[in-house]
């Protein structure tokens, strides 16, 4: 059963961390990742026999392979891909179309900023639990409309979905390996695995950690976990619906957390009735029935607390099953992503909507957003002098002798009148 929270329980909420099993694969990651550094392919080998995963000489999916997938894959699944794909093609461009190079005229000197995509990406793919392909739209066609060259794909278990939604995104490269040892072989390189310039896209706590470990040896987009939600919801809102809302997200993964907040009592009850007796007709994974526990409905004072408390919480997921959302959302600060009105829901967003559903995590949209275009782009600035800057010279001497840097004011100085 979902614990329901009231008075100061609920105010004073605060989501569980289990910091003992974070220390346990920090470590696991950094032994994962020295290994992958030193010996490559070997370690790709060694680890998954550890783990039970597939062993081969050659980790990169052979083109007859990707062409004989697409075409087993049914025209029906075709079809939803394809819909999916162009969505988020379509959000993305329209991203991108905001984008131009900046120039500043200054008279005697110009400086202005291009905006260059990373030349090689890396997209991780989870499938262990289930197969993601719509991570491989969301990543790879995001990289792809950002203007990326190379795109691969890494993922644990390849099946015909990820391998045709690959292809929709022009990926040629899919890798079968996965967890932090996938992130350490992008990051460095190995035999078989090329190196790439950025890795993006959710996984479970192990590949977390890796990006974690491995930024700045290699660029990453965020660090995002397990699925997160977070409900608003009035008295309008369907009970039945906010328990499918929250179950939804619950089946990703053990660590998937689902809170809903509500100044109704009866809504919040009806709500934790509806999730008891989801669990015994759906065909959930095991774990959802005693993970829920973790979870929590929050009563709480008012629609404005529950504004605070969706602030604090700084969601993955934030939706508003409100009769008027527009009222809320000027005061949400803190969210990966907003699902507006009784009728929006986390799920149009995971598949067809078409803005990203690589998503930060654990608190983190508190200071980051969305996998998009921008991320895949370096903005780089220039300027252009001329021999009339002489007063730009002047100017920077002056400025670097402040801060007692010699070389610095006689690099300017030596141009003037020249």
């Amino acid at each position: 059963m979902i614990p329901i929270l009231y008075g100061d329980e609920a105010l004073n909420f605060k989501p569980i961390h289990d910091e003992a099993n974070e220390s346990e694969i920090e470590n696991r990651v950094k032994e994962i990742i020295a290994s992958v550094r030193k010996d490559k392919d070997q370690a790709l080998k060694n680890w998954a026999k550890k783990l039970n995963d597939k062993v081969t000489d050659n980790w990169l999916l052979g083109l007859e392979s990707i062409d004989a997938a697409c075409m087993r894959l049914p025209q029906e699944s075709k079809d939803v891909l394809e819909i999916a794909a162009n969505r988020i093609q379509k959000y993305a461009s329209a991203v991108m179309s905001l984008i131009k190079p900046v120039t500043v005229d200054n008279e005697t000197f110009q400086t202005g900023m291009d905006f260059k995509p990373v030349q090689r990406v890396a997209c991780y793919v989870p499938s262990g639990r289930y197969p993601l392909p719509s991570t491989a739209l969301m990543t790879a066609m995001t990289a792809r409309v950002a203007g990326v060259k190379e795109i691969c794909i890494c993922t644990p278990s390849v099946c015909d979905e990820i391998i045709y939604a690959a292809t929709l995104c022009g990926v040629s490269e899919i890798y079968q390996i996965g967890g932090a040892q996938a992130a350490a072989a992008v990051a460095f390189g190995t035999e078989s695995v090329k190196r790439a310039d950025m890795l993006v896209g959710p996984g479970n706590a192990y590949v977390t950690e890796a990006k974690r470990q491995l930024q700045g040896q290699i660029g990453i987009d965020m660090l995002a976990g397990p699925s997160e939600i977070a409900i608003i919801a009035d008295c309008g809102a369907k009970p039945k619906w906010l328990a499918l809302d929250l179950l939804s997200q619950a089946e990703h993964d053990p660590g998937a957390r689902a809170y809903l907040f509500t100044d109704n009592k009866d809504i919040a009850e009806a709500t934790a009735k509806e999730i008891t007796a989801n669990l015994d007709t759906l065909d959930l994974p095991d774990f959802v029935r005693d993970s829920v526990k973790y979870n929590a409905i929050l009563v709480l004072p008012s629609l404005s607390k529950c504004v605070d408390k969706a602030n604090e919480l700084a969601p993955e997921h934030l939706q508003l099953q409100v009769k008027d959302p527009e009222s809320l959302k000027s005061g949400l600060l803190n969210y990966g992503a907003l699902f507006m009105g009784y009728y929006a829901t986390v799920p149009h967003g995971d598949y067809m909507s078409g803005p990203n559903h690589t998503l930060p995590t654990g608190g983190a949209a508190r200071y980051s957003g969305a996998l998009n275009p921008l991320v895949f782009l370096r903005a780089q600035s220039w300027m252009k002098s001329s021999d009339k800057a002489d007063h730009l010279g002047r100017e920077t001497a002056q400025f670097a002798r402040l801060e007692g840097l010699t070389a610095h004011a006689a690099a300017a100085e030596c141009r003037i009148g020249n």
